[in-house]
């Protein structure tokens, strides 16, 4: 649907950020789909030499897992001082990042475990490394 209609329809999971800018009268409009029916964005998985996390990992789900606790506690640590538990909730990692908002909580610290984020669009995806991320500038396609 997002490649059918480029630049028509904006994606959305937790949607705190947008219901700021919603309530303050600076949402641009459009339209809005929402991601949480897409099961393959969820989860945690733990490997022998890898944790992959899901772009709709909240930070609800990132304090109740005992791996992540004992290996990444920076990451819990980012998750927990956000906000209360009405906002961790909602509020996922995929869109922590992708929101790119200065602010951001978690994204620190996934740039101290080296993570690497897989980025997937109509064409294909691929992996980059999470310090690569935030430092381009090119446009996302």
């Amino acid at each position: 649907m997002l490649a059918d209609e480029p630049g028509t329809w904006r994606p959305f999971a937790g949607g705190t950020d947008l219901m700021v800018l919603f309530e303050a009268g600076k949402l641009a409009p459009g339209k809005y789909v929402s991601l949480w029916g897409l099961k393959e964005l969820g989860g945690t998985v733990v490997a022998t030499d890898t944790v992959t996390l899901g772009a709709l990992t909240t930070y609800t789900d990132v304090l109740a897992h005992p791996v992540l606790g004992a290996e990444f506690p920076l990451l819990c640590r980012a998750a927990e001082q956000t906000g209360g538990a009405a906002t961790q909730k909602p509020r996922t990692l995929g869109g922590n990042i992708a929101n790119a908002s200065p602010a951001a909580d978690t994204p620190p610290a996934l740039l101290v475990y080296d993570a690497e984020l897989e980025l997937i669009s109509a064409r294909g995806s691929r992996r980059v490394p999470m310090s690569d991320f935030i430092w381009d500038t090119r446009p996302w396609t």
